[in-house]
């Protein structure tokens, strides 16, 4: 039986002016050793019946900071998916009549390509409406490649098409 290597990255980032972008593993130069995300989750630094939030976040092989960037599945160097929205307090009737009831919801997804390998550089980058800060963790497993698993995972992510 093959034993996984489970590594979870996690910490925080912070939009300003509504987007941000973290480097999560720099290029080991390794290219036979390889991390295939298997859960990615964000969530915000405060939780609150009063607190309006919507945000998402992007896993990708390149560093999307400096650009207008929606999450894309159409764009190769996107793999990762994760979008958070609450809702503030809504005032309702109570038990009894006239007292307030608030109350709120939170709304969380996570899409993740199955067939990606990050073998050189993973980034998280963050569009938020404005400035927050947000809660990451990724969960990956190390994989072993062969030399042409490991040229056919930096072609696609430089964005390039293998078929």
């Amino acid at each position: 039986m093959r034993s996984t290597k489970i590594r979870t990255l996690r910490g925080q980032i912070t939009a300003s002016g509504g987007k941000a972008s973290k480097q999560l593993i720099l290029n080991d130069q390794l290219i036979n050793r390889g991390l295939r995300v298997k859960e990615f989750y964000i969530w915000p630094e405060i939780v609150g019946n009063t607190i309006t939030r919507t945000f998402n976040a992007i896993l990708s092989y390149a560093d999307l900071t400096n650009a207008d960037v929606d999450m894309d599945a159409g764009d190769n160097t996107q793999f990762g998916w994760a979008f958070f929205s609450q809702a503030a307090a809504i005032p309702s009737t109570g038990p009894s009549v006239g007292e307030a009831n608030p109350s709120f919801s939170g709304f969380f997804n996570q899409l993740i390509d199955p067939d990606h390998i990050v073998n050189r550089d993973l980034f998280i980058s963050l569009r938020d409406s404005s400035t927050a800060t947000v809660n990451y963790m990724v969960v990956c497993e190390m994989i072993d490649l062969d030399d042409n698993e490991a040229i056919i995972t930096i072609i696609k992510e430089n964005s390039q098409s293998v078929e």
